[in-house]
């Protein structure tokens, strides 16, 4: 049956392809995503004992990834390109001005990393950045809550994460269009983005860095097809995706070890199957229990973080941790269990149908970007806030987790206000 479910995400993707051939499209993402996973878990079709799978987990994750595509489908417009309005010659970047405001947020950045060691290791003592981190990591897993973050504090690491898409649509605005003045402050925006890593370290998760990685290949193909005019990818560009996507995942383990992550027993094949595979299986385990337990209140499951918000009291309990012999494979299911938990089979449908109406909406609107890729669009940024949520839909239910929230509302307004500042008091272009 997993052989069936890699063919039916294989068509999937391909009909995505044809249709979008937008590589940044929300069905391309998702799409990409489940296939990987598929693959992956193939790839341990013997470990993980994967020829027990049931007709209705490849149904449920096929059927609903292929149903995503069409709804998408549905909501798309013309996926013909206007040429870019502006070409290169006609830019003038305000330098100086970028450069002060780039060297700010390098302070602020820095500032609120400080501010984050500092708060940890008060309450954790005088240990190593690592061991801040992992401290950090169980204080949470155990539900102590010991530690407590300042909300100002907060703000800080808010602000480094919101300037971080000025700072990438910057860079990748220069890899684009060589010859601009941007190269004149190319060290400080990589000083930026290594105060972005750093931050983002400090989470102790490898989201907020990953999500740099989407930011950037966002930006990139975008900037990429308004320098082209249409959604034509050279071979060269491709091979260098590629070669990105392999090194990324050959320094899996070291980015686990990087935020804290206690991996040194684990080979970084093993590693990258358990966060890019092992949900298959983990779904398929879910749907052979014969004792599963509806939501008791309304998309409990599917809306937790949105509950959890609005009732600090309110709780569920977590997915199982899953194991097959000395695999582990970890305690998260794909989008697709609490969709099932909440509404059962038309639970699957009715929620890919909700992110297709929201995803391809900021999409569509996105796309004025390609038209005027020097203008900072703050449609594209709305939906690369997005991107990786809809890409990490063979993880977990991303989208509902991270997206349909009130936290995201609040970096929907702080996204608005900074592109109206930058606009206004920034980026007047030919006026230094």
């Amino acid at each position: 049956m997993l052989f069936l479910l890699d063919i039916l995400l294989s068509i999937n993707l391909w009909i995505a392809y044809r249709y979008f051939k937008n590589l940044a499209s929300p069905p391309i993402l998702m799409g990409a995503g489940m296939l990987a996973a598929s693959l992956m878990a193939t790839s341990y079709y013997t470990e993980w004992e994967m020829n027990k799978m049931l007709p209705i987990s490849v149904f449920i994750i096929g059927g609903g990834t292929l149903f995503f595509t069409f709804c998408c489908m549905i909501f798309s417009r013309s996926n013909k390109l206007v040429k870019c309005k502006r070409i290169n010659g006609e830019i003038k970047f305000p330098i100086k001005k970028i450069r002060i405001f780039i060297l700010v947020s390098i302070a602020i950045g820095c500032l609120g990393i400080l501010l984050k060691i500092y708060y940890l290791k008060q309450t954790f003592g005088s240990l190593g950045i690592s061991e801040l981190i992992i401290a950090r990591r169980m204080d949470e897993w155990n539900g102590t809550n010991d530690f407590y973050l300042p909300s100002f504090v907060r703000q800080f690491g808010s602000y480094t994460t919101i300037v971080s898409n000025f700072t990438i649509w910057l860079i990748a605005l220069m890899l684009n269009y060589k010859n601009t003045d941007l190269q004149q402050i190319k060290k400080i925006l990589l000083i930026h983005i290594f105060v972005i890593f750093i931050d983002g370290m400090l989470s102790g998760s490898k989201a907020p860095i990953l999500n740099v990685f989407m930011q950037f290949g966002i930006f990139f193909l975008f900037d990429y097809y308004a320098l082209k005019g249409n959604f034509h990818i050279s071979r060269k560009v491709y091979v260098r995706l590629f070669i990105s996507l392999c090194l990324l995942a050959l320094s899996f383990r070291g980015l686990s070890l990087l935020i804290g992550r206690d991996v040194e027993n684990r080979t970084n094949t093993d590693l990258l199957a358990e966060y890019c595979g092992a949900e298959i299986k983990n779904f398929d385990i879910f749907m052979h229990e014969s004792n599963i337990s509806y939501s008791h209140r309304w998309g409990e499951h599917t809306f937790y973080s949105l509950y959890k918000e609005i009732d600090p009291n309110f709780s569920i309990l977590p997915g199982e941790f899953q194991f097959i012999g000395n695999h582990s494979l970890g305690n998260v299911y794909t989008q697709y269990r609490p969709f099932y938990e909440d509404w059962g089979m038309p639970g699957v449908f009715f929620m890919n149908f909700v992110i297709a109406i929201i995803s391809m909406f900021f999409y569509e609107k996105s796309k004025e970007a390609i038209i005027s890729p020097f203008i900072l669009n703050a449609n594209l940024l709305i939906y690369i806030s997005m991107a990786m949520s809809i890409f990490m839909a063979f993880f977990s239910s991303k989208f509902t987790e991270s997206i349909i929230r009130l936290g995201w509302l609040r970096s929907v307004i702080y996204i608005l206000v900074m592109v109206w500042f930058l606009k206004k008091y920034v980026l007047r272009y030919g006026k230094s």
